[in-house]
């Protein structure tokens, strides 16, 4: 999409056709304070929200993943125990659907130790699992490229050391 949605369809494809980051980051920062469909209605509210503002600068994917994790990360940060939501239901695909017991096993062990990192290092490991760059990964956290190398280094460093 090149324009940023106006409509509610046009928003529940660009929901659709994003779903695996919004889910992603939804699963990795979800607490039990912090259910994940929560979390994830949080993080559809601030991406049409903040629609107005998409400027265009970089892709509407980095955008949308620099969206998921600061609503996360905000989330987190809150006070209040209980977040309030907008219902929002785009039938989107459920998260286990596809995958096979293996896969399902693997994927409670890697989520098992990402959940043990810190917030900012969660957000950086899961940017570089999604094989953006290390510039893409600056620009969607606000950081520098040399410290995404540094702390890239670091969380392979942690997460090997915890297998």
């Amino acid at each position: 999409m090149t324009d940023p949605p106006t409509n509610e369809r046009d928003f529940a494809s660009l929901i659709k056709q994003h779903s695996r980051i919004i889910n992603k980051v939804s699963y990795f920062y979800a607490t039990d304070k912090l259910p994940f469909d929560d979390l994830r209605q949080e993080i559809y509210v601030n991406i049409w929200l903040g629609l107005k503002q998409f400027r265009g600068d970089s892709k509407i994917s980095t955008w949308i993943y620099r969206v998921a994790v600061n609503s996360a990360l905000m989330a987190l940060r809150s006070s209040k125990s209980n977040i309030e939501t907008v219902s929002v239901d785009f039938g989107l695909l459920d998260l286990s659907s596809e995958n096979d017991d293996a896969q399902k096993e693997n994927l409670q062990v890697l989520h098992s130790l990402i959940n043990r990192l810190e917030d900012m290092e969660k957000a950086i490991i899961l940017l570089w699992l999604d094989e953006y760059s290390y510039d893409e990964i600056a620009d969607t956290l606000g950081i520098k490229r040399n410290t995404v190398a540094v702390k890239i280094h670091r969380i392979k460093d942690k997460l090997s050391k915890q297998m």
